[in-house]
């Protein structure tokens, strides 16, 4: 018997989900193809109300590859849903194979996959798949699998959910093999044999900030890694509380141990000599206490030596581990703000005093000649924050000690989390049209244009005099120059400063000869606009 998994992705296909499942199913001795499919929605991202869909001969490809296959799994997130639906109906009518879904979408809205979808497997799949597979080679009925959602008599019915695997030791290292998998290449404008050459192109360089390239960092080719499953916080704008209490009674937050990281960067090392740094791709990395630090950052000293990268949440950040993560090459450390207003982090559910947000940047500050500036993430167009109250993030992030870079995100509003649901009780999300307009259909990293949001963005530029974007904060201009009808102006503003920033950075490369840099950034820039 033969599986297929797919993945849209972003362009650097981490994947985590499909290569995990992969793995998995290989471990047990089964058959799996695995094809990748990248690309990027940046040629979407100064306009609203897109739905993506892919070519025609694209799709052929696709239903090629999938022939003999005894089932398709499709995994993806919210913002892949037009993808995947058109995958899945594309398949499901030439091949007449049951199509199951699952990650993060499927998990929180099964009931509505089933529109598109055979079978939807909530929640972690790794046992699951196995079980499904098992039944459907062997021709044994499978609608009665744990974490499954079906159709029964023409009903959709959610089986119970099975208990969360606690020893993350026993999943295998996500599948990076070459055989049998497959993916979509930019360049030729096809489906490929997976390569060396091919995954290379599309590993991420990090660190990065918005897509353009900064002269005070060293971009490298960089492999994510998960080494937890979970998060401890529980932001009302992230499924992780819904997913939780799916598993009430249950350690969710779960970790894999120290030898357990090493061996699978020890493999990477040796099978990817092009990997230049590693980003420890966890929601929250410093979530442990400083002895596991201590006990990772010894290790990874002693046998890996590579630089890497981590994200940190304000009540986690300590000098001790930061001392410790540094001296093992900790590179560069982002860092969730959101907001700083007390509307808005009581809307988020985020108490954490701004005070703690500024002892952990003080923090960065301290080794600022041993790690890059570090990168600060905001949330902005949240409809029930006031202009105000986006000028008290402003008044914030102008305290930071300088340098760093900003991260502006625009709130959005996913299904699985309880401001998805607050939305629809508020009359944001009324119908299927405007859930399209404010959820599937709205660039995540492209903030509305408007003066406050447009300064926001001056703010990011930490090498810009404070007084400047203090006075442009004044109360008067913000009440002044923050209407409507100067929204698409200051979105204009944004997009020209943005090209200028990369043709700059460009001509310096140009001036020092570095064109390999430049061939390597036009590339991945390609792949996003796939």
């Amino acid at each position: 018997m033969k599986t297929t998994l797919i993945a849209p992705t972003p362009p650097d296909v981490a994947a985590f989900g499909v290569r995990t499942l992969s793995a998995y199913l290989k471990k047990h001795g089964k058959e799996v193809r695995n094809i990748f499919l990248p690309g990027g929605v940046e040629k979407f991202k100064y306009k609203t109300g897109f739905k993506y869909n892919y070519e025609q001969r694209f799709m052929e490809q696709v239903v090629e590859l999938c022939k003999g296959s005894d089932l398709i799994g499709i995994s993806f997130m919210s913002n892949y849903l037009d993808r995947a639906t058109q995958l899945c109906e594309t398949l499901r009518a030439a091949l007449k194979v049951p199509v199951v879904v699952g990650g993060i979408h499927p998990t929180v809205m099964p009931e509505d996959c089933l529109r598109f979808a055979d079978i939807v497997c909530v929640g972690e799949g790794e046992e699951t798949l196995l079980e499904l597979v098992n039944a459907i080679e062997t021709g044994k009925d499978y609608s009665d699998i744990q974490n499954l959602c079906l159709k029964k008599n023409g009903a959709a019915v959610r089986n119970p959910m099975r208990a969360l695997v606690q020893d993350l030791d026993t999943i295998p290292f996500c599948d990076f093999g070459m055989d049998e998998h497959f993916i979509y290449d930019n360049i030729k404008n096809s489906i490929e044999p997976m390569s060396k050459d091919l995954l290379k192109r599309m590993f991420p360089l990090e660190p990065h900030v918005e897509g353009t390239f900064y002269d005070s960092y060293k971009r490298t080719l960089s492999f994510k890694v998960m080494t937890t499953r979970g998060c401890p916080h529980h932001c009302s704008f992230c499924a992780e509380k819904t997913l939780s209490e799916m598993y009430k009674g249950q350690r969710y937050l779960r970790k894999r141990s120290v030898n357990n990281i090493i061996e699978e960067l020890l493999w990477v090392k040796r099978e990817f000599d092009f990997v230049e740094s590693i980003f420890l791709f966890d929601d929250t990395f410093m979530v442990r206490g400083e002895p596991e630090i201590i006990e990772f950052t010894a290790a990874y000293k002693k046998h890996i030596g590579l630089p890497f990268h981590i994200q940190a949440s304000p009540s986690t950040v300590t000098e001790g581990k930061m001392e410790a993560l540094i001296d093992a090459g900790l590179a560069f450390v982002e860092m969730g703000i959101q907001s700083m207003s007390e509307h808005g982090m009581a809307l988020y559910k985020r108490s954490i005093q701004a005070s703690t947000i500024l002892k952990a940047a003080d923090v960065f500050h301290k080794y600022k000649e041993r790690i890059n500036p570090p990168c600060y993430h905001i949330i902005l167009d949240n409809p029930w924050e006031s202009t105000s109250d986006v000028a008290e993030t402003l008044d914030l992030i102008l305290e930071l000690p300088s340098p760093f870079w900003l991260k502006r995100a625009s709130l959005v509003c996913f299904p699985g989390t309880d401001l998805y649901e607050k939305a629809k009780r508020d009359g944001i999300i009324k119908t299927e049209e405007d859930e399209w307009r404010e959820v599937y259909s709205k660039h995540l990293h492209a903030p509305h244009g408007s003066y406050v949001n447009f300064l926001t963005y001056l703010a990011g530029f930490s090498h810009l005099p404070r007084f400047i974007v203090k006075l442009l904060a004044a109360k008067f201009l913000i009440k002044l120059l923050d209407k409507k009808a100067l929204n698409g102006f200051y979105s204009y503003l944004n997009r020209i400063g943005e090209r200028l920033i990369v043709v700059s950075k460009g001509v310096r490369s140009l001036m020092k000869g570095d064109f390999h840099r430049i061939y390597r950034y036009f590339v991945r820039t390609a792949s996003k606009t796939s």
